[in-house]
């Protein structure tokens, strides 16, 4: 399946800046180490300033954010800012929507951020159903988004069996991630090719704003529309092609988001912050540089630059389900979706200077996951009749994708069941806590006394009066990437809070108000990667508490 990503857009954009097609060039994570251009490994160890750790950073600033929650059901719209605190740098950023059922990517692009630049977009329900993003801002993107266009989020990446209504719908819900790929300082870089006397980077001359505008020159932002050969010039490389050459460097983060859902009739609004992995930490903050090009060209060695289970190229990576044994098979070698340039950086792709050994992207997306799993999830609800109020739950799981995807191809020995297992070292997602269900991948919550406890205002608790819907499961399972659990919902098909339709489950509790701790321990009690937060609206307000964790 191969997607189409504003495919209008870019071909105007190549035409424009006088490119034919684009080369399939050699491409590398590069990483702030003695020789940037080998592979980092026990010969070739970091410089001091390189970042070797991930964090969670609880201000909210850092290399990697994710917003847990996007919608456009209903009559709901979602805003997002992102802001790029670094007042020297400007910052290359991919942007990715992800959809809730499964997290296909439903629409991407490539950001450019100039120094304390803020870049803000709406994404709204067009009339065809599909979301669609659309911003009067002036910052830099790649294909170029302009004021009064309304991008459609595209489809190839959902199941094909589906009605056209059935995925517009796939595309009004999902989390987004966002990844700083590479600075762009204002000094020209050492290998690129500048006019005699030149002194700043064409490519940050090109992006940042001039009386509230960015040029967005073309010539500037061309190199940018092909792969990096090296990091600085080797003996083959000419200046043109290395991460330097095309006026970029080593990110070092600095980013923060910030999102708003609101109900554009009822006007209710829901805002937060996204949540913020940084890279290292004092002055050794320098992350690899991710950057791949906003290309449909083939990624070529996607091995070493995802865990994507859809992706992968090795069969002793992964293994699928046989639906009709419930036995694992290896994969085939040919992989289910092959991977574009434009699938690529995502949060799997290794983003530390570490060894060879704990520098893959199966590696990175495990450290990742470890620092997001939640052995139990607590949080208030609020469901008072009188005052109409409704809570909804949201939890979203960005990094399951690479543990465990849905394969839609269906391909015999799969029948209807398309899961696909990354191969860790450390499984948070395998056979035995996962389901199919609605074409859906569903992971079990915690059953009995560790799963749902249920106080009210009064000290009342109990673990066991409650009744889930739909369906006869008797306990709480996560149907989808970003799911919903709507808390005293009845049998309703649309939640309360945020209408939410296409990964929900309803908790039917004894009391209107009071507070639930859900387990969420996981395979051998390493937890479950979990973000979000409990949405509460009435006829007098709405309220977004993040959810707490215990880790």
């Amino acid at each position: 399946m191969k997607k189409s990503i504003l495919s209008a857009s870019i071909a105007a954009m190549i035409g424009g800046l006088g490119f034919a097609g684009l080369a399939n060039a050699a491409i590398g994570v590069y990483s702030d180490a003695a020789d940037p251009n080998a592979p980092v490994a026990a010969g070739n160890a970091a410089n001091a300033t390189a970042a070797t750790t991930l964090a969670i950073n609880e201000a909210g600033i850092g290399n990697i954010l994710v917003v847990p929650y996007f919608t456009t059901q209903g009559t709901n719209a979602t805003l997002l800012n992102i802001t790029n605190t670094d007042a020297s740098n400007g910052k290359v950023v991919k942007v990715r929507f992800r959809g809730a059922s499964n997290s296909d990517d439903i629409f991407d692009f490539t950001l450019m951020l100039s120094p304390g630049d803020v870049w803000a977009a709406k994404v709204s329900q067009g009339a065809d159903g599909r979301s669609q993003l659309e911003t009067a801002d002036k910052t830099c993107t790649l294909p170029s988004i302009v004021a009064t266009q309304k991008n459609s989020f595209p489809t190839g990446r959902l199941n094909s069996s589906l009605t056209d209504a059935q995925k517009a719908n796939e595309t009004r819900e999902g989390y987004i991630e966002i990844l700083n790929m590479a600075d762009v300082p204002k000094a020209v870089q050492t290998n690129q090719a500048v006019a005699s006397g030149v002194t700043t980077n064409p490519l940050y001359t090109a992006i940042k704003h001039v009386n509230g505008v960015a040029p967005c020159t073309a010539s500037a932002l061309a190199p940018l529309l092909s792969a990096a050969t090296d990091y600085v010039a080797g003996a083959t490389d000419t200046t043109a092609t290395t991460i330097q050459g095309k006026g970029m460097k080593f990110p070092t983060g600095k980013l923060m988001a910030n999102w708003t859902i609101i109900d554009t009739v009822k006007t209710a609004t829901f805002s937060g912050a996204a949540t913020a992995v940084a890279a290292g930490s004092g002055t050794a903050i320098n992350a690899n540089v991710v950057f791949f090009p906003q290309s449909d060209a083939a990624a070529g060695n996607v091995d070493a630059w995802s865990a994507d289970p859809l992706f992968q190229t090795t069969s002793t990576n992964i293994s699928r389900i046989n639906p009709a044994t419930g036995s694992s098979a290896s994969g085939s070698g040919t992989p289910f979706i092959a991977a574009s340039y434009y699938d690529l950086p995502d949060l799997s792709t290794p983003y530390l200077a570490l060894t060879t050994a704990t520098n893959t992207p199966f590696a990175h997306a495990e450290t990742l996951t470890a620092r997001l799993a939640a052995k139990s999830v607590i949080n208030e609800y609020l469901t008072t009749t009188s005052i109409g109020a409704t809570t909804d739950w949201v939890f979203s799981s960005p990094t399951r994708r690479y543990n465990v995807a849905m394969n839609y191809a269906y391909a015999s020995p799969l029948g209807g069941d398309g899961r696909v297992y990354s191969l860790w070292t450390n499984n948070y997602f395998d056979s035995t806590n996962t389901s199919v269900s609605g074409g859906k991948i569903c992971v079990k919550a915690d059953t009995g006394a560790a799963g749902v406890n249920q106080w009210d205002r009064e000290e009342t608790t109990t673990s066991s009066q409650f009744v889930i819907s739909p369906g006869t499961v008797t306990n709480v399972v996560f149907c989808g990437e970003t799911s919903v659990l709507a808390i005293n919902n009845g049998t309703n098909t649309s939640s309360g809070s945020l209408s939410a339709s296409l990964a929900l489950q309803n908790l039917n509790v004894t009391s209107n108000e009071g507070w639930i701790s859900l387990g969420t321990s996981g395979l051998s009690n390493r937890g479950l990667p979990v973000l979000g937060g409990a949405f509460a609206k009435s006829s007098a307000f709405g309220a977004m508490w993040p959810h707490r964790y215990t880790r």
